[in-house]
């Protein structure tokens, strides 16, 4: 009899230790601070804040609070290396659930508000743009679309964060803030001349720096003047100062650390106030208004042919649509394509073209339409029929001849993303985390209070844990019924 009380006693306390905190609760959101010390070592400008927790889950994005960027740093929880594609950020509920707490209304909060609107965020000019291409798309299904201007990106991702807009167009780099900070997936992606979905990051370069130096690279620009098509884009920042970190094994500094240690004055807007560098391009403090001319990779370029800079970062074919020659030269486009060339990041220059192939730092995901993880299942459907269809190309075609064009010049059609968001940035993901990994105290992985693997090997720990639960289980109600049998 005792030996029957002390199994059933021992069978209850190890039930008890099996409450939620063992694993079965959601990892809850990351919270964001509004304080930062731009420029200081140990914060990075557009990373969450580092109470926060990141978890593994189903669109694989935050849920986020109302947001005051710029926040404070997150380390990111692993070296770049260990990113596998796979890997997550910290996720929300499923999509379309109505018990989602983070950016905006639930779908039942909408159609109870009589909401039958897509409202497209866009920043300073390209709501112009935006007027255009919505006339020419589908207004039925009981939705309209609505462009709504905003100064900068920032002010998107806040407005869309709220509930107070939709969409918004995002480049690979800001995406990933979008993903990380915002709560915000990717839904559809621009698709480009031979239904590539990426495009090169390159660097250009004026041709007579190439004229008699065959084996001229990257490194031999430190001290020279850069431009860049924007702070924390995937071409224009992430993935030439990751290539001169990885070049100049610089793990003991921060990517501004980097730039600001290699080149002379730099010149790298930004949509995220606060953040930009602009020794090269701002006043006499260094800044740049949000709006500067020299903003997105075109502005690169402009402050290239300008001659503020003698190398531009962004992407491949800019140098062909901005040129003198160019399909959308602009005022300042006073020099030829001739002018310049592909400068090679491991030695050389190559020819200006829509294809530089090992001439660059690598591939980017095309420019992403990105949504709150909030938005109705209903509606996020509607607006996929919509931006995919063949009427809707005729439309795109119309609007994408300004100066900051709603959707990048050489984008043939629109198509749905059939990934999850992480997994669709891929490298360039991967990449914009070994830039935050820059910012962890001493650069050493910041301990995570999760695995940041990807869903299948959560659920397959889940699992294993659950099997475990159920072995014990069975081995001490074997050894209470042996007890309780007469020999």
């Amino acid at each position: 009899m005792e030996i029957s009380t002390f199994l059933s006693f021992s069978l209850l306390l190890f039930l008890s230790l099996l409450s939620p905190t063992q694993g079965f609760e959601p990892s809850p959101a990351p919270s964001f601070s509004s304080s930062l010390a731009p420029g200081s070592a140990s914060s990075h400008p557009l990373a969450p804040d580092s109470g926060g927790t990141l978890a593994p889950g189903s669109d694989l994005s935050p849920q986020s609070p109302a947001l005051s960027l710029p926040p404070s740093l997150a380390p990111a929880p692993m070296t770049a290396e260990k990113v596998r594609e796979a890997d997550v950020a910290p996720a929300p509920e499923m999509e379309g659930s109505e018990s989602f707490k983070g950016a905006g209304p639930s779908s039942q909060e909408v159609e109870e508000a009589g909401k039958q609107m897509v409202r497209w965020c866009t920043v300073r000019e390209e709501y112009e743009d935006c007027q255009l291409l919505v006339r020419g798309l589908d207004q039925s299904n009981g939705y309209t679309w609505k462009c709504i201007q905003k100064e900068t990106a920032q002010e998107c991702l806040e407005s869309i964060t709220r509930g107070e807009a939709d969409l918004i167009n995002l480049e690979a780099g800001v995406a990933y803030t979008a993903f990380i900070n915002n709560s915000m997936k990717a839904i559809a992606n621009e698709v480009y001349c031979d239904h590539a979905r990426s495009y090169q990051a390159v660097a250009v370069v004026d041709r007579k720096a190439c004229q008699g130096n065959k084996g001229i690279s990257l490194m031999d620009f430190e001290g020279h003047k850069s431009c860049h098509g924007g702070y924390s884009t995937a071409a224009g920042w992430n993935y030439p100062i990751n290539h001169i970190k990885e070049s100049l094994d610089s793990q003991r500094m921060n990517d501004r650390e980097i730039a600001t240690g290699f080149f002379s004055k730099i010149c790298a807007p930004s949509e995220f106030e606060g953040t930009g560098i602009c020794s090269g391009c701002g006043n006499e403090n260094g800044s740049c208004h949000l709006s500067s001319p020299y903003s997105g990779d075109h502005g690169a370029f402009r402050c290239l042919v300008e001659e503020l800079g003698d190398i531009a970062f962004l992407k491949a074919d800019t140098v062909l649509l901005y040129s003198m020659e160019g399909p959308h030269n602009q005022s300042w486009s006073s020099k030829s394509v001739r002018d310049f060339m592909y400068l090679c990041p491991d030695g050389g220059c190559r020819e200006i073209n829509d294809y530089p192939g090992s001439c660059s730092f690598g591939a980017v995901p095309a420019n992403v339409i990105m949504a709150s993880n909030s938005l109705p299942n209903k509606e996020r459907l509607f607006i996929l029929q919509t931006l995919t269809n063949a009427a809707s190309v005729e439309a795109l075609q119309t609007a994408k001849y300004g100066a900051s064009p709603l959707i990048s010049p050489s984008t043939q059609e629109i198509a749905a993303v059939k990934k999850l968001t992480r997994s669709y940035l891929g490298m360039s993901a991967t990449i914009s985390q070994s830039i935050l990994q820059l910012y962890t105290p001493n650069n050493q992985a910041a301990p995570s209070s999760v695995n940041p693997v990807s869903d299948v090997a959560s659920q397959s720990s889940s699992c294993g844990h659950n099997s475990l639960v159920i072995a014990l289980f069975s081995v001490l109600t074997m050894l209470l019924l042996l007890v309780r049998t007469p020999m």
